[in-house]
């Protein structure tokens, strides 16, 4: 029997699918395709256009010293800033730009940023010096005393590769030695003098060396201090220095809890510093507070034996105890690291004399007696130096008496201990 043949039965397409054969797919995938490469172009002219901005902005010329100054003067400083960084990012190296970058920070109030400016010069810039004093001079503005003190020992530090300007030196020196009144360091006042003294011209050696004698002769009151430094302290609470001063100008004032407080952190912050230890002991004993002066002058370590004030301490904790023999040793230790402490030649004297020593003590009490007495002459020395000098001055001549006064203050200065100052004093007086 003969069968039909089965027909082909045509394909419906159903909801939701899709004929991949149909003229409709193709243009679909064709429209999908291209995506990648239109990326890949995209990027292309991204990167076409990045570099062709940033070869405009390295090409195109720098903006020139004498136009920023200009814009400096016309107090235009946010287009001066943007100048002077501009020429930066080029030459990180470029001295002048940060000079005026840092008086354009200066001028519009911001001192930190003018003081980091100023850091960033190079060593070996021609003006490196005039910048660290300027350097030191924005810390200080901003009440950063410890920053502004490392500035300046740098420029009046001697380095002959790098030697600094004499008038740049003079100003540094003249800047740090009102930093040491204010924190009433005299031993560090002296250091500053010395090395000035060593790299000035004859013609200032009298002027430094009367210095040297007025640090010894006049001290400034704490109420002219006290703001100051309460403000280097909240500036740099390691500012350790500054710490320290303020301490002592609390307990000058009366406020006993204050001092109290900052000679503790200061121990905590720098517990090897002789004179943290000296002036901590020194207002527990002034103060009668006998408990804990005794406790705190157990803990000293052997770091802070170097201050004669320690072992004049212990020699009197043993007094205190009876203890003759180990009084008069601590003294002697004392007299060992400063023989020209009147109150430990006095206390030395008192001990030996109990001891029975009394050839001893009788020397000892008239080397106390000597050193009060020169003392005293001190300033009625160093005042008929300046009669003499003013008379000089007003005749226009030589005069007889300053060479005199001269020696005579020497005198006063090698009995006190000052061996250099009185050298000094006799070598001035022989060339006037």
């Amino acid at each position: 029997m003969i069968t039909e043949a089965p027909q082909d039965t045509p394909t419906t397409c159903t909801a939701g699918q899709t004929d991949r054969s149909s003229p409709r797919s193709d243009q679909g995938r064709r429209r999908r395709l291209p995506w990648p490469a239109l990326m890949a172009m995209l990027l292309c002219v991204a990167l076409i256009g990045f570099n062709t901005w940033w070869y405009w902005r390295d090409a195109r010329p720098a903006p020139d010293i004498k136009t920023i100054e200009a814009l400096m003067s016309r107090e235009q400083y946010i287009q001066a800033e943007s100048a002077l960084r501009e020429r930066l990012r080029r030459s990180r190296q470029d001295g002048e730009a940060r000079l005026l970058l840092a008086r354009t920070l200066a001028a519009r109030g911001d001192t930190q940023g003018c003081a980091l400016q100023l850091r960033e010069i190079p060593y070996w810039w021609p003006t490196k010096a005039e910048a660290l004093f300027h350097e030191g001079q924005a810390y200080l503005m901003a009440d950063r005393a410890k920053n502004a003190e490392t500035c300046w020992l740098a420029v009046i530090k001697d380095d002959p590769l790098h030697p600094s300007p004499p008038d740049i030196t003079q100003a540094a020196s003249h800047q740090l030695l009102g930093l040491y009144a204010t924190e009433n360091r005299w031993d560090d006042v002296a250091e500053v003098i010395w090395e000035t003294y060593e790299r000035t011209s004859p013609a200032d050696h009298l002027a430094l060396l009367g210095m040297r004698v007025k640090s010894e002769l006049e001290r400034l009151a704490p109420e002219a201090t006290i703001g100051r430094l309460e403000r280097y302290v909240a500036a740099d609470r390691t500012d350790w220095e500054a710490l320290r001063a303020l301490a002592r100008a609390e307990l000058a004032l009366g406020r006993k809890e204050d001092a109290d407080r900052d000679f503790q952190a200061c121990l905590a912050g720098r517990p090897d510093d002789p004179r943290v230890w000296r002036d901590y002991l020194g207002m527990l004993y002034d103060l009668g507070n006998q408990d804990a002066w005794t406790a705190l002058l157990a803990k000293v370590p052997p770091s802070a034996e170097s201050e004669s004030e320690i072992w004049r301490f212990r020699g009197l904790l043993k007094e205190k105890t009876g203890d003759w023999a180990g009084a008069a040793q601590d003294y002697r230790m004392a007299l060992n690291r400063n023989p020209y402490v009147m109150a430990s030649h006095y206390r030395l004297a008192m001990v030996e004399e109990r001891l029975g020593h009394r050839d001893v003590a009788v020397e000892h009490r008239k080397k106390a007696d000597h050193l009060r007495e020169v003392r005293g002459e001190l300033r009625a020395a160093f005042s008929e130096l300046i009669t003499a000098e003013e008379a000089r001055e007003n005749q226009k001549a030589s005069n007889p008496d300053l060479p005199t006064s001269m020696r005579r203050l020497a005198s006063v200065c090698e009995t006190l201990g000052w061996a250099r100052l009185a050298e000094a004093w006799n070598k001035l007086a022989d060339s006037s």
